[in-house]
């Protein structure tokens, strides 16, 4: 063999021996240990709980707060003092109807009043007189009783006409409407000009109560089970206000047609006042429990609703297990079913874990 040959093969066995050794140092190593994961794991602990509902709603008067004002003398109204969203007191004037045909009933009343009052005096004179003329015997007896008729007459009609100025009096007084309570007028029903009858028929504004306000919420009948009358209510409405108050009734029927029924909770006296009508929420405790079993809301993977899990911490493995839930709150929740007591569940890295995962329990 020639030796410009023997150098070419020995130069080819040099770089197949370099290769296979370059091949076998970058082959991976599937003997390679899997690192397991680092996670804090919680077993269930036994705690007290507020079980609470929440409840969109709005500011409202309890049944028979929102009443009509009207006039109590019929007449047209001359100027109406208040307007829609107004706060007023009782004893505050409301509107005004024009007096002239009351102050002239109570002119006429006044003049009958005195007209009576000389009558009866003339006829208590004619007694006198008549009662000293029988005693002398000039005057006969039935004379003396017909002037005790005349006086005892002459005397009711000054009671009379006496009672007819004072309704008069009082008609006039009411020509100047004024509310009765303390609220809010949530309508203008008539304005200056118009013509009232004297009669509720003929409103001038609504008024609606201002000192027994309530939250009114619609819940369906789920919800409506779990409440009783005195639950205790805390709530923040769409303007920033907070309120406290009490479940004062529930409905014991439902709108046919939305399912739903009422829940009305009576509020404590607000700091400030708070108008009719405004949107809010309100939460409400409908219970209370000792020594629940409770984990972490970071320890559940899932939607409730669609079948939650959590994260079994079993001999260095997490083990994967369906769990029901019932109560819960943004912190915690209760596994019904799916955990043991004493059981541990990983509490963090959970969405990262499957079914096997390697996992190192941190202290």
């Amino acid at each position: 063999m020639s030796t410009v040959k023997h150098i070419a093969i020995c130069t080819l066995s040099l770089a197949l021996t370099a290769l296979a050794s370059t091949a076998c140092h970058h082959a991976p190593d599937d003997t390679a240990e899997e690192h397991p994961v680092a996670v804090h794991c919680a077993a269930p602990k036994a705690e007290a709980v507020d079980e609470t509902l929440s409840l969109r709603g709005r500011i409202d008067t309890p049944p028979g707060g929102d009443l009509p004002v009207a006039s109590q003398v019929a007449g047209r109204l001359v100027s109406v003092a208040v307007h829609e969203g107004q706060r007023i007191a009782s004893g505050d004037a409301i509107a005004s109807v024009d007096g002239a045909s009351s102050r002239d009933a109570l002119t006429q009343a006044e003049a009958s009043a005195a007209e009576a009052r000389a009558n009866e005096a003339n006829a208590r004179t004619t007694l006198e007189r008549t009662r000293a003329l029988v005693a002398r015997g000039i005057a006969a007896k039935q004379e003396l009783d017909d002037a005790v008729a005349r006086n005892e007459a002459a005397h009711a009609t000054v009671a009379a006409a006496a009672a007819g100025a004072d309704v008069a009096r009082r008609t006039l007084g009411r020509v100047l409407v004024r509310s009765s309570f303390d609220g809010t007028v949530t309508r203008v029903w008539r304005g200056p000009g118009a013509l009232v009858d004297g009669t509720a028929a003929t409103p001038v504004v609504q008024l609606a109560t201002s000192s027994a306000l309530e939250f009114v919420a619609e819940a369906t009948e789920r919800d409506l089970a779990r409440l009783a009358p005195g639950n205790i209510a805390r709530g923040t409405l769409v303007s920033g206000e907070d309120f406290t108050g009490a479940v004062r009734t529930k409905s014991t029927a439902l709108d046919p047609q939305t399912g739903l029924g009422t829940v009305r909770v009576a509020l404590e006296p607000p700091s400030k006042p708070i108008s009719i009508g405004t949107f809010g929420r309100v939460v409400l405790t409908s219970g209370h429990r000792e020594g629940v079993l409770l984990l972490p809301s970071s320890a559940l993977r899932g939607a409730v609703a669609d079948g939650a899990e959590v994260a079994l911490c079993q001999d260095g493995k997490a083990t994967l297990r369906a769990v029901k839930v019932g109560f819960r709150d943004d912190a915690r929740f209760e596994p019904l079913e799916g955990v043991a007591t004493g059981e541990r569940v990983a509490i963090e890295h959970v969405l990262g874990l499957t079914d096997g995962t390697a996992i190192q329990e941190l202290p």
